[in-house]
């Protein structure tokens, strides 16, 4: 399905920057799309680092006056000897619960610590600060206990959240602590150590939350929660799936949305230095997920605008692009009609216009030569002498200008200017002096670009050669001879078979000059071949089917060299097409 030139420039002038419309808004979203996220990861993790200070600060306070506390003389040897005596004499450890007392009571310039036991290595309590705690318990049963001592014989520990039945009048509390190791006041540790517990509040770096900001924060041990906010609304199996991707390395996640919350959550996280907790900042993705909606919108609008702007455009640069080639062409159609006074209006296209100024000059050539052959050949009929304009007519030369409008589309330059020079050595040499005899080889020439110029629109299907050597190079011949023959066998012969080789060559004989124009087209039947030779021998004017361009090469032959000049043709099945001039050494005159 053929379609119009300025359609085609629209269509592919709108869809490569459709096109590349596209790709720039998809790009615009994919940066936005990641870029946003980003902000967002770097947002929380910045708020994380900011509260991993304080906390880090925070613990470093805790576990610095338990650590005074542990490491003093006196402490050390009450533990030591209560540890080593299992008969305790009273006096001495009298003496020694008021040496731990005022020692112990260190641990109030730090008010958030609550309660202070020390156990000893039997796992019963020795001394203690704060509420009283039940006589006879036994911390080495309790596994909260076993987990932080586990691997805190060097240094202090932080527990989870447990329970603090251990205490009198306490026993529904929940609290953290710190276990800080007592060293021997004789070795550098104890076989069996002691621990001073240490109960501390985290409200000060979890109860205050900054209303403007949209972000949680929650502490992990491990996988394990040791506080988490339930007011950022986590339904259970998005806290089962965070403390999955705990268990692995990432430093920032995303928590997906559930059934229970339609709310999906960034995640960053960082490690306490002194605590060994995680803590977390949760963020949820609801502003985000709602910039990148409007962010979608935006990019989708722009595309569609900028596409609609980019259709008009084209349309607008196709129709003043194509404009004046439209008018040359319809100028043509109306010459070829057979109007003499249709006037080339300059454009501003150069091209056009130099196009047009070729156009002008042909038509007053063909005029001048329609005018001449009146004069001259007397004998020519007028079908005769319109016989010889076909050559040249105005539907060859429209047929050239549509080929150099689709260049000019395609920008093609190589090719138009291929293409006007061929048709300007085709125009020069067939306007100029149409009735002078030429050499051969000058013939020739001309038929070789004629070939190449029809060769453009066959896509160089059209094979050629030429065998033109000694005297017959300069033979003179009639203009305009061999390219009628040349002619009808590409329109004729190469029609169905979409092309073929066109062979010339010259022979001379004792008597005459022979010149064959063979093709590789398709056959014509014998009786065919002879009706042609008869008609091309005798006819004296033109009949309906036949070969108006082979009959006015055979009149001229004729009209030059004699009767015995002429045309004959032959052809067979499974063989190539041959057309023979013939001219004879010794011109005769028709009687």
């Amino acid at each position: 399905m053929k379609i119009s030139l300025r359609k085609q420039i629209v269509i592919s002038f709108s869809v490569a920057f459709m096109i590349i419309i596209a790709l720039f808004g998809g790009g615009l979203y994919s940066y936005n799309s990641y870029h946003y996220p980003r902000q967002s990861y770097e947002y929380c993790r910045k708020i994380v680092t900011a509260n991993i200070t304080l906390i880090d600060n925070y613990f470093a306070q805790i576990k610095n006056i338990s650590g005074i506390v542990a490491g003093d003389a006196d402490i050390n040897q009450a533990v030591s000897f209560r540890n080593k005596t299992e008969e305790v004499d009273y006096s001495i450890e009298l003496y020694n619960q008021r040496r731990v007392a005022s020692k112990i009571k260190q641990l109030a310039a730090l008010s958030d610590i609550t309660n202070a036991v020390i156990i000893g290595r039997d796992g019963q309590y020795l001394y203690y600060y704060g509420t009283s705690p039940v006589r006879g318990y036994n911390f080495h049963d309790q596994i909260w206990y076993q987990e932080v001592t586990k691997d805190s014989v060097r240094q202090a520990s932080f527990t989870n959240f447990h329970g603090t039945e251990y205490l009198l009048n306490a026993p529904a509390d929940r609290t953290v602590s710190i276990a800080t190791p007592i060293r021997d006041a004789n070795q550098y540790i104890m076989k069996e150590p002691s621990y001073l517990l240490c109960d501390f509040r985290l409200e000060p770096i979890i109860a205050d939350k900054d209303q403007d900001s949209d972000t949680w924060i929650a502490v992990y041990d491990g996988s394990a929660p040791v506080y988490f906010p339930e007011e950022c609304g986590l339904s259970e199996v998005q806290k089962e799936e965070l403390s999955q991707l705990l268990s692995g390395e990432d430093t920032s996640f995303t928590v997906n949305k559930s059934s229970g919350n339609p709310v999906s959550y960034l995640v960053a996280r960082e490690q306490s230095a002194i605590s060994g907790w995680s803590i977390l900042g949760i963020m949820p993705m609801t502003q985000l997920e709602e910039i990148q909606r409007t962010n979608g919108m935006f990019v989708i609008a722009m595309v569609l605008f900028a596409c609609v702007v980019i259709f008009l455009t084209a349309n607008k640069i196709s129709k003043s692009l194509l404009g004046p080639v439209n008018h040359l062409i319809g100028s043509l159609n109306l010459i070829a009609e057979g109007k003499k006074d249709v006037a080339l209006l300059p454009t501003r296209s150069m091209e056009i216009d130099r196009i047009s100024e070729t156009v002008g000059n042909m038509l007053e050539k063909i005029d001048l030569l329609t005018g001449t052959l009146l004069m001259e050949q007397k004998r020519l009929s007028e079908e005769q002498l319109k016989a010889l304009q076909h050559q040249i007519n105005p539907h060859f030369l429209n047929n050239v200008l549509q080929t150099i409008k689709a260049m000019a589309v395609c920008e093609n330059t190589d090719s138009i200017s291929k293409i006007s020079t061929l048709l300007g050595k085709l125009l020069t040499y067939s306007v100029y002096n149409p009735y002078d005899l030429v050499p051969l080889y000058d013939e020739l020439a001309y038929t070789e670009n004629y070939i190449a110029l029809q060769n453009i629109r066959w896509e160089e299907k059209i094979q050629y050669s030429a065998d033109c050597s000694g005297d017959s190079r300069m033979l003179l011949v009639p203009k305009l001879m061999i390219q009628p023959i040349v002619e009808n066998a590409i329109e004729h012969g190469f029609d169905r078979r979409g092309g073929g080789r066109i062979v010339i060559s010259a022979q001379e004989e004792e008597f005459e000059y022979h010149i064959a124009v063979t093709n590789s087209g398709c056959a014509i039947d014998s009786e065919q071949v002879e009706k042609l030779n008869e008609y091309l021998e005798k006819g004296d004017t033109y009949a309906k089917d036949k070969s108006i361009g082979l009959l006015n090469v055979s009149r001229r032959l004729k009209s030059c060299f004699g009767p015995r000049a002429g045309i004959r043709l032959f052809s067979r099945e499974g063989m190539n097409t041959s057309v023979i001039i013939i001219i004879p050494k010794e011109v005769e005159q028709d009687a």
